[in-house]
């Protein structure tokens, strides 16, 4: 009986693991996303929460607000706000190209959005790639308005470290 059953937990859980991922989003109304968090950036809690974690040692909303098909996390640090969308290889299927290809389809939405406002510097490390946009006439440090784009790859050395790409908005609200 041992014996079936692990045969059995053997065949049907890798099933159930593959299944549950999905192909990397085409975001075909990206710009338009883009242009909604934009129009409200300086109010994300109180134009896209949804609902409040009440688990969660720092204030935490979900949201029902989506860029590319995933739905934004909002976190209320007190003196800063992130809005964080969040893409990763235990949901959706894809390797290092294809997440590469994802990130950089994403770079150049929102470079096309904000580009009016925003300038961006680029920062490379061995195991990830990241964008820092921040507004224009300011430096890193003193913009009130920021958005991060993060591609981290799989590190061979710590097999805990997936691919993702993560979307952060970030913004000091005047309270």
């Amino acid at each position: 009986m041992k014996k079936l059953f692990f045969l059995l937990s053997c065949l049907v859980t890798p099933q159930l693991i593959f299944a549950q991922a999905k192909d990397l989003p085409d975001c075909k109304s990206v710009n338009i996303e883009l242009a909604e968090v934009n129009n409200f950036f300086d109010n994300i809690v109180g134009k896209f929460k949804s609902k409040e974690d009440k688990i969660s040692l720092v204030k935490t909303y979900f949201s029902d607000f989506s860029i590319c098909g995933e739905n934004g996390k909002i976190k209320d640090y007190g003196k800063n706000v992130e809005f964080i969308f969040y893409f990763n290889d235990l949901n959706y299927k894809g390797g290092k190209d294809e997440f590469r290809n994802f990130f950089e389809k994403l770079f150049i939405s929102v470079e096309s959005c904000f580009k009016a406002t925003h300038q961006y510097k680029l920062s490379e490390l061995e195991a990830s790639r990241s964008y820092y946009f921040f507004e224009t006439g300011k430096d890193i440090s003193t913009s009130k308005r920021m958005i991060k784009l993060v591609l981290n790859y799989e590190d061979p050395n710590d097999t805990g470290t997936a691919l993702s790409v993560s979307l952060n908005f970030e913004y000091y609200p005047k309270r």
